[in-house]
């Protein structure tokens, strides 16, 4: 039996304060653009760490990223709050890539 890798929870620190970062600063970019651009960085995350043992702490980068951008576009103006019923509407025409391995070892 191998070895079991997962994230440093550093780097794991890292990869959401990124994502929130991003989220924040992007959040009055249209919806496809930065539902585009969210789902390759998603991406890359997974191509990267995607291995064997780790797929915890993906799936808490991919929760972490539905919540940022959830509380980013809720504050692009005072009107626009979106609840959760709203956002998960939003999801089904803008669904976030899900985590999967990529590198079985």
């Amino acid at each position: 039996m191998g070895h079991q890798f997962e994230t440093m929870k550093k780097r794991l620190k890292r990869s959401v304060k990124a994502l929130w970062d991003w989220c924040k600063v992007n959040r009055h970019k249209p919806l496809p653009v930065q539902h585009r651009t969210l789902c390759q960085k998603l991406e890359g995350h997974y191509l990267y760490y995607g291995v064997t043992g780790n797929y915890k702490a993906m799936a808490k980068v991919a929760q972490f990223a539905t919540e940022a951008w959830k509380y980013w576009l809720s504050r692009r103006c005072h009107k626009s709050y979106i609840n959760w019923d709203g956002f998960k509407r939003l999801l089904t025409k803008f669904p976030l890539s899900a985590p999967h391995i990529i590198h079985a070892i």
